[in-house]
């Protein structure tokens, strides 16, 4: 059996995306002849909350190794506190370790995505073929700005030059979505398209049967039993605040034409990273601005993941909301579908997400793109949500959803990355 490093300073026991995907490899590599060694660091250098329940969705004979890495104390007084900056030279001297001893192939997913940097640096050392697993882009991470700061600009500028070494060198690219590496592909045209391979998220049907197998209650949802609670679980995209304020300008519009609207709550789970009294709220300013605050709740610090999942099973009506970057790519998508609850969606159409709803038939899905801006859509999202007062809980095509399943589980998504590990060795 073939053996590969996962590079993953984020992991278990945070359970923010990037410890997902990295779970959901590990998890299956094996079935497909590669042995995963993950490689992170110890839980007291992590700055996201920590979430032990996680730690049990691990595989049992999974091997990880967690190094130290530089306190956040410390980096936090020169204006950074990048987890893969604080890990990056405890992870070289491990990886260098292991790859004296014999390694086939390493992954290193981002963000944090200075790790990226790890490749050319011990891959051309010890001759070992590394690959890339861009989760969001990174470059185009460093301009949400309209205007950047110094530390802002000096950040695009070291991704620019440090992604051009790291691309360049790699086996291997994936991404989470066609385009995200279209992106990097827009960059190196000269690079061969036969290097990018898409690898979605996908989603384990496993953890939806641990829930079901439990009697644990939502507690997020406990205290609006009378309301009709319609759940958003995730970051708040900057270049999403446009569907955002469309959807809050329709539920005004429908608040004053029809009383059964107040029984509405809105609730936004986990739309930052940042934790404690960094986590500042996202989407509670925008319902203020247009006349809904009242009827919206924001927990801006992100929830356990199976805790998340639960809020997904609890809620009378699920949201996905799109971005205006149409290569996003959501990994809430999949979760979203599992709960098997009425969906209302709100989609770029050039976006993997819509594809995904699409095939998927089931939910209302309401569609915007680049000509046909998401303002237009206002409403659609009123008439969606008074159908649902009326009753209408838009249908679950079980026989979509269980192709979703079958075609993006998360051991779909790994037979997938096998194949372009043995390629790249």
């Amino acid at each position: 059996m073939k053996s590969i490093v996962i590079v993953a300073p984020s992991f278990a026991p945070s359970s923010y995306p990037p410890a997902i995907r990295t779970r959901f490899f590990a998890s299956h590599l094996s079935e497909f002849g590669w042995r995963p060694i993950v490689l992170t660091v110890r839980p007291e250098f992590l700055e996201e909350p920590q979430d032990p329940e996680f730690n049990t969705l691990l595989p049992k004979d999974l091997e990880v190794i967690r190094t130290a890495a530089i306190p956040q104390r410390l980096t936090r007084e020169f204006g950074f506190g990048d987890l893969g900056l604080r890990s990056f030279p405890f992870h070289y001297c491990e990886l260098s370790r292991l790859c004296h001893k014999g390694v086939d192939a390493i992954l290193i997913p981002g963000p944090p995505w200075y790790p990226f940097c790890l490749g050319p640096m011990i891959g051309q050392r010890f001759r070992v073929p590394y690959i890339l697993d861009y989760i969001d882009p990174w470059v185009e991470s460093m301009a949400h700005e309209e205007k950047p700061s110094l530390k802002g600009r000096a950040s695009r500028c070291a991704a620019l030059v440090l992604e051009n070494v790291a691309v360049r060198n790699a086996a291997a690219i994936i991404a989470v979505s066609n385009g995200v590496n279209d992106l990097a592909r827009h960059r190196y045209p000269e690079i061969s398209s036969k290097r990018f391979f898409a690898i979605p998220y996908g989603v384990e049907p496993g953890d939806f049967e641990v829930l079901r197998n439990q009697s644990k209650p939502c507690r997020q949802l406990a205290s609006y039993k009378e309301n009709l609670n319609v759940c958003y679980a995730g970051a708040m995209l900057p270049k999403a605040y446009d569907t955002l304020r469309t959807l809050f300008r329709a539920v005004r519009k429908l608040r004053d034409t029809d009383p059964r609207a107040e029984r509405f709550r809105f609730h936004f789970y986990g739309t930052t990273y940042a934790t404690g009294e960094s986590a500042r709220l996202l989407v509670l300013p925008t319902a203020r601005e247009e006349g809904v605050e009242d009827m919206v709740i924001e927990h801006p610090e992100r929830i356990p993941y199976l805790d998340a999942l639960r809020l997904l099973l609890s809620a009378d009506l699920l949201l996905a909301l799109g971005s205006s970057d149409s290569y996003y790519a959501a990994s809430k998508i999949f979760p979203i579908l599992l709960a098997r609850r009425p969906v209302l969606a709100i989609l770029h159409d050039a976006s993997s997400v819509h594809d995904i709803m699409r095939r998927a038939g089931s939910g209302r899905l309401i569609v915007y793109n680049d000509k046909l801006k998401v303002e237009t859509c206002k409403d659609a999202i009123v008439g969606a949500l008074r159908e649902f007062l009326d009753g209408n809980r838009f249908e679950i095509n079980d026989v979509g959803v269980e192709g979703i399943i079958r075609d993006f589980s998360a051991r779909e998504m790994t037979r997938l990355l096998a194949h372009v590990l043995d390629e790249a060795v």
